[in-house]
């Protein structure tokens, strides 16, 4: 999704050269295996999603609860996923991932709206469809960030864009008070422990990449060939801190995702 727009001063255009004949069939390759991504959690939960639909007993219970697992993690994933093809970019001078930035978004706009959707028909918590995606702090925050994706979904094309004009760059920044929003969503729900420390380590090194002083220093020495060894060692740090905090989402998914995915053939 078009979300990624940044506050900064823009670079020079750079004139990208022609892709060597073998570059364009591998870009091609990579995008659609990147895109494979999304259809990951809707695997993991088909045979709970079958077993709601066929009426097995509590099965929509524990569609309900893996959902919240399942979807709200890989959600949260396919976020930050997104978050780094700017950064890629920015230290790399690639361009052929760029769309990625809008499939992404996209299918994370749908994956936590029916993780939304999902939470309303959760019956362990009392109330109605209201109460049970916003009658707690930590329920409001993650459904307020889960209905401003809509308008970024939406208008996540080029007819919108043009539209939209300048407004379109101010919408989309929206994605930074989803951010925010998500953070605030795990820190209330899971407080200083794992799930929010993580997500907080894995946002790291897309915040510092976006600050204006290290992306404008970051292009202009990666055009003029200098300063290769301290970009380098910098480019390692901020990859193994984006990846020690990725890996605990990665790994979570995993093994809640096998639970849901052969639960209901325990049942």
């Amino acid at each position: 999704m078009a979300m990624d727009s940044i506050v900064r001063t823009p670079e020079p255009v750079e004139v990208a050269p022609a892709p060597a004949p073998a570059a364009a069939p591998l870009a091609t390759a990579a995008l659609w295996a990147l895109r494979c991504l999304v259809v990951v959690p809707f695997v993991l939960l088909c045979p709970e999603l079958l077993a709601a639909v066929g009426g097995k007993h509590d099965a929509m219970a524990h569609l309900s609860a893996s959902a919240n697992d399942v979807l709200g993690t890989a959600g949260w994933i396919l976020f930050v996923l997104m978050l780094t093809v700017t950064p890629v970019r920015t230290v790399t001078g690639w361009r052929w991932h760029e769309p990625l930035r809008r499939d992404l978004g996209v299918a994370m706009a749908a994956v936590i709206l029916f993780d939304l959707f999902l939470a309303g028909l959760d019956q362990s918590f009392a109330g109605g469809f209201l109460s049970r995606i916003a009658g707690r702090s930590f329920l409001a925050a993650g459904t307020v960030a889960a209905l401003l994706l809509v308008p970024l979904a939406v208008t996540a094309n080029r007819r919108a864009q043009r539209r939209l004009g300048r407004s379109w760059k101010a919408l989309h920044r929206l994605v930074y008070v989803i951010w925010g929003l998500v953070l605030l969503h795990l820190l209330l729900l899971f407080g200083f422990r794992a799930f929010f420390l993580d997500a907080l380590v894995l946002s790291v090194p897309l915040v510092v990449l976006r600050l204006a002083p290290v992306s404008r220093w970051w292009a202009a020495a990666r055009r003029a060939g200098t300063h290769r060894v301290l970009r380098a060692t910098l480019a390692v740090l901020l990859l193994a801190v984006f990846a020690f905090g990725l890996q605990f989402f990665v790994r979570e998914l995993a093994y809640k995702g096998h639970l849901a995915f052969v639960r209901p053939s325990v049942h």
